[in-house]
């Protein structure tokens, strides 16, 4: 059996009613769950970043079934440690933050705010769940 790993979909689709829809059902149909799904409807065509665990093959799928949506203009494939991909994560700090390689990290009272390449923030808020020194985490992707 293939290893799953994640990948992130950066489209590029029409600011229409149902596109939205049209994407999930590509993942519902096939029993596949998103982990992410984010739109950024203020850019012109709108940028859609759809975040997926899966086999390569399911990977391959679901962006051949993305590709001939109507609406989709464009589908690029970003692995992980792609350098155009940008992870914010923000948090409650349980306690004192420590350093935190590769990432860049702001604090105001114990809101802490993580930036950096994806696969990095990722890291850091895993390594603080462990330690139990953040909690309430969102998360939030940009694509370059």
């Amino acid at each position: 059996m293939s290893a799953s790993t994640l990948v992130v979909y950066v489209l590029e689709a029409d600011d229409r009613a149902g596109v939205m829809h049209a994407i999930a059902a590509v993942f519902a149909h096939r029993g596949l769950s998103m982990r992410s799904l984010l739109a950024d409807t203020g850019r012109k065509p709108s940028r859609i970043l759809v975040s997926f665990d899966g086999t390569e093959r399911q990977q391959k799928l679901v962006q051949q079934v993305l590709t001939r949506l109507h609406h989709v203009q464009s589908v690029r494939v970003l692995r992980t440690d792609s350098p155009e991909l940008r992870a914010i994560a923000v948090g409650r700090m349980c306690g004192p933050l420590p350093q935190l390689a590769e990432v860049i990290a702001q604090t105001q009272g114990d809101a802490v705010m993580l930036s950096g390449r994806y696969r990095d923030v990722e890291a850091a808020v895993s390594e603080l769940e462990s330690r139990g020194l953040i909690a309430e985490v969102a998360r939030s992707l940009v694509a370059l």
